[in-house]
């Protein structure tokens, strides 16, 4: 069997835990003796071909700098779709890929646009909203998860809201109706193209939202792979100390919700030896600290900044809750993944994938958004420290059972020989 995955970044260019999946898909696709090749975009420090852990990459792709606002992201659509359509055509032509597989929603366009012979298979993982939602997010007015979207409704909701999946929307940009179109119009080609391919979907939440929309759908995890060698974080030795710790790691934007977490724990009236760390850099960080200050809790949060993923395993080992107070539906956390991994005990807001990993009273706490309940929820779980061990040890259950690497790469390989 011989597969093309296209992704259009790809280590050592890394933007988040797509490309992460990325390669961990054409890795142990190789490893079970399948001819793999991936596509993605060419960077001037880059080969444009090599070999690498026995799969093949081609970086033949022209695309932007990378996801960074809203304008660089127009520009690397404009450019991308043609790119995908011409070179895997080209390489198509060439190698006779049993399977061409979308690793991520913004390459669907491009493949969607080339006339491929039936017994051609073509797959995507859809690990985010392009495609569902012409905001990227599914998060209606940033209040509450959208069950759908439709012209009248779409308007409303821009004007409504700050971000554009994780970017911020510059204020003349809501009332423009030349940006306004595009967005909506990129949707809809995107989600008809989702037709044309069998679907990965991360999460029950991406499969139940696609239903309306996909012929063929199969529910897989993204591939886990981490070092479990430990490098401390010198700088935070002596900070951490006999402290009960909780951590919340990630970007910091509105969406990811760390006020909420803050809001939440200053509530507590015995906060004992507890602290939070906030792992992870933003736009809403100069906001978080003074929010801390005028809480009067500021003695109690530590804001590392973003740190080199080295250290997250060390993260991990000393955290005694893992936080994931996301605001809108995230598809599947990437650190709901780590930390049952790492068997901690979670709380996470009852949104997106997150009730996948996180099963309330078992191996943690799913919340709404009362800010007292989450307060209540963190402050038991400070107060009993054989709790903790217990949903830890639950947590790790729930990784071996649903998110073993074998289970996943076989529910992939079988839709490949099946569809």
């Amino acid at each position: 069997m011989k597969i093309l995955l296209v992704s259009e970044y790809f280590p050592p260019k890394i933007f988040g835990g797509g490309e992460i999946s990325a390669y961990l898909l054409a890795k142990t696709l190789t490893k079970k003796g399948i001819d793999v090749s991936v596509l993605t975009s060419h960077f001037d420090e880059m080969e444009r071909y090599e070999v690498k852990d026995n799969f093949k990459i081609y970086r033949k792709l022209k695309t932007g700098k990378g996801p960074h606002n809203i304008k660089e992201n127009i520009k690397r659509a404009t450019i991308f779709n043609d790119s995908v359509k011409r070179e895997v055509k080209r390489l198509d032509k060439i190698e006779n890929f049993d399977v061409i597989h979308a690793l991520n929603t913004t390459s669907i366009l491009g493949i969607s646009k080339i006339k491929f012979p039936k017994k051609k298979k073509l797959f995507a993982t859809i690990n985010g909203y392009h495609g569902l939602c012409p905001k990227n997010n599914l998060f209606y007015m940033e209040k509450e998860v959208c069950s759908g979207c439709n012209p009248n409704k779409y308007i409303k909701c821009i004007s409504k809201s700050k971000y554009i999946g994780k970017q911020i929307i510059k204020s003349y940009m809501k009332y423009n109706p030349l940006f306004l179109s595009y967005l909506y119009d990129n949707y809809l080609k995107k989600r008809q193209a989702l037709n044309k391919f069998h679907i990965f979907s991360i999460s029950d939440f991406i499969t139940n939202f696609t239903k309306k929309y996909v012929k063929k759908s199969t529910k897989t995890y993204n591939l886990f792979e981490i070092n479990d060698k430990i490098i401390k974080y010198l700088k935070i030795e002596k900070l951490i100390k006999n402290k009960t710790i909780i951590s919340s790691i990630g970007n910091l934007e509105t969406i990811k919700g760390v006020d909420l977490l803050l809001n939440s724990y200053s509530k507590i009236k015995d906060k004992k030896d507890s602290m939070i760390l906030i792992i992870g850099d933003g736009s809403t960080k100069s906001y978080l600290k003074k929010l801390c200050e005028k809480l009067n809790i500021s003695k109690k949060v530590h804001f590392t900044g973003k740190l080199d993923y080295k250290f997250i395993p060390y993260i991990y080992k000393i955290s005694d809750i893992v936080t994931i107070f996301s605001k809108y539906p995230e598809p599947f956390s990437r650190i709901m993944l780590e930390a049952t991994y790492f068997s901690k005990p979670l709380i996470g807001t009852n949104v997106g994938g997150n009730p996948e990993g996180i099963i309330d009273g078992k191996n943690g706490y799913l919340v709404d958004f009362n800010e007292n309940n989450i307060s209540k929820k963190i402050e038991t779980l400070i107060e009993n420290k054989k709790l903790r061990e217990n949903m830890g040890k639950e947590s790790k259950k729930i990784f071996n059972d649903k998110f073993d690497n074998n289970k996943i790469i076989k529910t992939i390989i079988d839709a490949y020989k099946l569809n």
